[in-house]
């Protein structure tokens, strides 16, 4: 492999292997869930629109709660897309923290 800049010749040897094993740990989890897709055109696509669909939920979803049936308890479609998210605390997150509160 060659470096266009300079001309000079750059191989690929254990520090780059390294140093790609490092980002690539960085990024694990989106980069083994985009594994799935044709392209990282496709991946970035799926992504941008449930991120988009899930915002819009989060921001129009408040007025409605799904039948309990459907195992999302009283949450209502706002609170479900925020815990999708990440931006809510898992039940057992939200336990461990008011417990330590409790102290």
């Amino acid at each position: 492999m060659s470096d266009n800049a300079t001309g000079t010749q750059v191989e690929f040897g254990s520090d780059t292997f390294l140093a790609n094993a490092a980002v690539y740990r960085g990024a694990k989890r989106i980069v083994d869930a985009a594994y799935g897709y044709d392209s990282l055109d496709d991946a970035i696509a799926a992504l941008t629109e449930a991120w988009e669909v899930l915002e819009r939920q989060i921001e129009e979803g408040a007025g409605y709660t799904p039948d309990k049936s459907l195992g999302f308890g009283s949450d209502n479609a706002a609170v479900i897309a925020e815990s999708l998210l990440g931006r809510r605390n898992s039940v057992g997150a939200t336990r461990k923290a008011f417990s330590a509160l409790g102290k």
